[in-house]
């Protein structure tokens, strides 16, 4: 008997993983994406404590926060 929660793979899958790259790879690029998010984190701590004009801190912020959403797209992506 079939099972009917289970979902067909189709071979020309644009939505699916991609198990072609390296594990190296995407290692590295997590690597990354957490060093750019302690660095962003820790710049946003000193300049929100220091007396750096107030866009400064938002900037670290902002790339704080990207490198959080590319990390959880990225691990989205490959996870399986």
């Amino acid at each position: 008997m079939s099972d009917p929660y289970r979902f067909a793979q189709s071979p020309g899958d644009a939505g699916g993983r991609r198990d072609d790259a390296p594990a190296g790879g995407r290692f590295a690029v997590r690597a990354v994406l957490w060093l750019l998010i302690l660095l962003g984190a820790t710049a946003n701590a000193v300049t929100s404590f220091g007396g750096f004009h107030p866009l400064i801190s938002v900037g670290f912020g902002l790339l704080t926060v990207l490198c959080i959403v590319l990390l959880v797209v990225h691990h989205v992506r490959h996870r399986k």
